[in-house]
């Protein structure tokens, strides 16, 4: 690998790393670089960049700590691909990089000749795109002996080039007017849409603004098209206030302007950006158009839209619809008197059939109407008795319906309260099963620690048995040295005794010492029998303390058995109250439903009753035609209607069913005439 010295020369050096870890153990040495191996390996690791090194059979001989961090923020996408993929260092230490391409032969002759490096792609995984930048590593001798990759995930970047790309294009070719500018309101852009407005409208506007040219606008502060700036500034340095649309008039134009604000990628506000949408010809023809919709309120359809000072769309728009009154009033006329007769009962008037298009089509419809009404007054008639003698029955049994869906309702409603009580209940027994868990858990510890006690109950007893035998052993050898004393002080008698006269007082210590061993020899036997007593005893209580801990290990393990057990019924017990929650709020919607359905019945039912009225009434009406056939009423089958069966059902109270309203805050208009002064 080529590192570069302090002279900034170039100079080779290939870390070889060790296969133990990820931060692979180097030595001391230093390269010609003045640094070591593993300051090196250091600044590797905590580069920011993620970087794999491969030998020239491909296999992976180093990775940083990021290229760690990126593959395991992946593994799951990679593994989707390739199932046997592990973000572990013990499985890319030597792992072949010829797994990860489909055909390994194309990169391969790509990286064989390091004059085609450094090498930079980018590379798709389902969707994730990751850019690879291959380089070459080059030893103290030239050697071409593997390859460094560089790996960063660019999705996010390449996605907002892209919507980057898309709005500007965008921004671009839109017919709307756009102006951008910065938060000291300094004009950065404007689109050419706007451009050409402004430039159309540049005379008029030189008329308010002396000196006004559209094209030297970005770069200038919108402060000049103001007379009091700070009431603007106010506005647009405020993006709470924004979006703000308000109406402007500058001399005789008049403009719709949008003030929005601009954020950046981080939500930060940088400056407004305003739409300007010219009115100008819109509101005069506004208000020719609404001059003319008060005269003809007034029954004057004469007058017409001037359209000498408009251009494009407004001038063919007033002209057309000049054209299209001219066309109304004649044949509109002719209507009006035609149907003025029909109104009054004639039907043997007619319109002409002179006329062309629609309106020939309006006449011969005209006249068709009143052909066919005069042929349809019978039918009427008789229909009319029909309506009201099946809006009758509906009305009949929508009353049965009624009853019914009342019934339901009430069953269903004493069934949700039903529900709500067990769901109470389930729920109370999913809290003591909690509760349960809770106490058999710190049953479980406690015996767990009782266990332990035992276990340094069974080592203390074992360090005193050891201590036991160690003092038995102690009187052992007190009680050979009484006997070896007793030995010397009959020696020592014998000898005084051969002494004679002068020996008795050697005599008398040696019998002194004589006693003091034979009492020492018998404090030692009693000693050395308390004490083997002692062991046994301690022996027996080892027994039952081992006897003791085995039990408690027993009791352990069942309270941790039954421990489980309740946590088991106590995760049944909350699933059991989740799944009766759900039936409660299905039965609960299953009743406004029906509660629901209960009040469009009412309503159906009423509105039965008024069609029935209706009919009545319509039939009275086509009396009014006096024909050959006239019907004044009409018969109909009387209806048996079956009372609702229901069930008896025990009354209990029901739970109020609580339904949000959300109403959508409405905003206030903040000063509509804050642009007036443009």
């Amino acid at each position: 690998m080529a590192f570069w010295n302090r002279k900034q020369q170039v100079v080779p050096q290939f870390v070889e790393p060790a296969k133990e870890s990820a931060t692979s153990e180097f030595d001391e040495s230093e390269t010609q670089s003045g640094l070591s191996n593993y300051q090196l390996l250091s600044a590797l690791n905590a580069a920011q960049t993620a970087l794999m090194m491969i030998d020239r059979d491909f296999r992976i001989t180093y990775f940083n700590n990021q290229t760690l961090k990126l593959l395991k923020q992946h593994e799951t996408l990679f593994r989707s691909v390739w199932p046997d993929f592990r973000a572990e260092a013990d499985f890319l230490h030597g792992y072949c990089i010829d797994h990860f391409h489909l055909n390994p032969r194309h990169q391969r002759t790509m990286l064989a000749d390091p004059s085609h490096l450094p090498y930079t792609t980018v590379i798709n995984i389902k969707g994730v795109k990751i850019e690879l930048i291959v380089g070459a590593i080059i030893d103290d001798r030239g050697s071409y002996i593997g390859n460094t990759l560089e790996w960063r995930d660019v999705t996010e970047e390449l996605l907002r080039d892209q919507q980057i790309g898309r709005l500007a294009s965008a921004v671009e070719g839109m017919t709307t007017n756009l102006m951008m500018a910065d938060k000291e309101g300094i004009i950065q852009y404007l689109n050419p849409a706007l451009l050409q407005l402004l430039t159309h409208r540049e005379p008029e506007l030189a008329q308010a603004f002396p000196g006004f040219k559209a094209a030297e606008l970005v770069g200038k502060n919108i402060d000049i098209f103001h007379k009091n700036p700070a009431h603007q500034r106010s506005i647009i340095s405020n993006p709470e206030r924004l979006p703000f649309t308000s109406m402007i008039k500058v001399g005789s134009l008049e403009f719709n302007l949008t003030c929005i604000a601009m954020r950046d990628t981080k939500g930060e506000y940088i400056g407004p950006a305003l739409q300007w949408v010219d009115i100008t010809e819109q509101r005069d023809g506004q208000r020719q158009v609404e001059s003319l919709i008060q005269k003809a309120i007034k029954g004057d359809l004469h007058d017409r839209i001037n359209t000498s000072g408009y251009n494009g769309f407004m001038r063919e728009l007033g002209d057309g619809i000049n054209n299209l009154l001219n066309t109304l009033v004649e044949p509109l006329g002719q209507c009006i008197t035609v149907m003025s007769r029909v109104a009054e009962g004639d039907l043997n008037t007619s319109m002409s059939e002179e006329y062309q298009g629609e309106f020939g089509r309006l006449a011969s419809a005209v006249n068709a109407s009143i052909v066919n009404l005069r042929n349809m007054v019978d039918k009427i008639t008789v229909s009319s008795a029909r309506v009201a003698t099946a809006s009758t029955e509906i009305a009949d049994g929508n009353n049965d319906l009624s009853q019914r869906v009342e019934a339901q309702a009430s069953n269903l409603e004493e069934t949700a309260a039903s529900m709500e009580e067990i769901t109470a209940t389930v729920r109370q027994n999913a809290d003591n099963a909690k509760d349960a868990n809770l106490l058999a858990t710190d049953a479980a510890k406690k015996a767990a620690r009782g266990g332990e006690v035992v276990g340094e109950a069974i080592s203390a007893m074992g360090a005193i048995n050891t201590a036991s035998k160690k003092i038995a052993d102690i009187i052992s050898v007190i009680d050979e040295i009484a006997f070896q004393t007793n030995l010397l002080a009959l020696n020592a008698a014998v000898e005084a005794a051969r002494a004679g006269e002068q020996g008795r007082g050697f005599a008398v210590v040696a019998g002194e010492v004589r006693n003091l061993a034979q009492r020492s020899a018998g404090a030692a036997k009693e000693i050395k029998g308390l004490i083997n007593d002692s062991v046994d005893k301690v022996n027996e209580g080892s027994r039952l303390v081992n006897e003791s801990g085995s039990t408690l290990k027993e009791i352990v393990e069942a309270v941790v058995r039954v421990s489980d057990l309740i946590a088991q019924i106590a995760a049944s017990s909350v699933e059991q109250s989740t799944g009766i929650d759900e039936i409660n709020r299905a039965i609960a919607a299953m009743d406004e439903m029906t509660q629901q359905n209960a009040s469009l019945v009412e309503e159906t039912s009423a509105a039965s009753q008024s069609l029935k009225d209706e009919g009545k009434e319509l039939l009275n009406l086509m009396n009014f035609f006096v024909t050959e056939n006239n019907v004044t009423t009409f018969e109909r089958k009387p209806r048996q209607s079956t009372p609702p069966k229901t069930k008896p059902v025990v009354s209990m109270h029901k739970a109020p069913i609580n339904q949000a309203v959300h109403k959508m805050p409405a905003r206030a208009a903040e000063e509509g005439d804050e642009w007036e002064e443009f």
